[in-house]
């Protein structure tokens, strides 16, 4: 992939291997304001969109593919997100060796890997396994919201996960400002897929 400029990303973007475990949300952003957390970030629209948008609120990306994690990192810094900071790891492993218990009040997860072929289902984030690590980290009344574009993801694992998920209690999906006229998220994958003429997926649910 080719940008034209250097991507830098430190500060926004954080070396994994040099963090503590578990993070002091209040050490890292140097205040006590909710933290936000997204898996798979991507380019960083949504990201970017709302740390600008929200200055009272934290946030939080995790991406694995490197390249995205540098661009995302990279496009927080250039527009002043001091309100942001990045990994790239697992989100399962990160979740589970680093983010605090009752910590989180939005976990944010749009258009995940939907692993199509059947002998790659295990891989998909969303399933039953993953439903104790949400809980664990969101804080109580925290809230998960999730979007997809695929709909044997959405049939097979991401709504009857989530309407089954213990300790949860399924809400009205709630749009973000930052999101255009008719989407759900205003990411870059959703504008792509958009064009494409896809359906999409939206669920949410609080921990009770």
């Amino acid at each position: 992939m080719q940008t034209k400029h250097e991507l830098i990303p430190e500060p926004i973007g954080l070396d994994v291997d040099a963090l503590a475990r578990p993070l002091n949300w209040s050490d890292l952003f140097g205040n006590d304001h909710p933290v936000e957390l997204e898996i798979g970030m991507g380019k960083g629209t949504f990201l970017t969109e709302q740390a600008k948008a929200r200055p009272e609120t934290d946030f939080f990306g995790i991406e694995w593919a490197r390249w995205f994690w540098r661009y995302a990192s990279d496009r927080l810094r250039r527009n002043g997100c001091t309100n942001a900071r990045t990994v790239r790891a697992e989100a399962n492993y990160f979740l589970t060796e680093f983010v605090p218990a009752d910590s989180i009040s939005v976990l944010h997860i749009y258009f995940p890997d939907p692993w199509p072929k059947a002998r790659h289902h295990k891989r998909r984030l969303i399933q039953e396994k993953f439903v104790p690590v949400m809980h664990r980290v969101l804080a109580p009344g925290g809230r998960v919201q999730i979007v997809t574009d695929h709909k044997g993801y959405w049939e097979e694992n991401v709504e009857p996960v989530i309407r089954a998920a213990s300790g949860f209690e399924v809400v009205d999906y709630n749009r973000p400002g930052s999101a255009g006229a008719g989407e759900f998220v205003g990411t870059n994958f959703e504008r792509k897929y958009a064009r494409e003429g896809r359906p999409f997926y939206a669920i949410a649910a609080v921990k009770r």
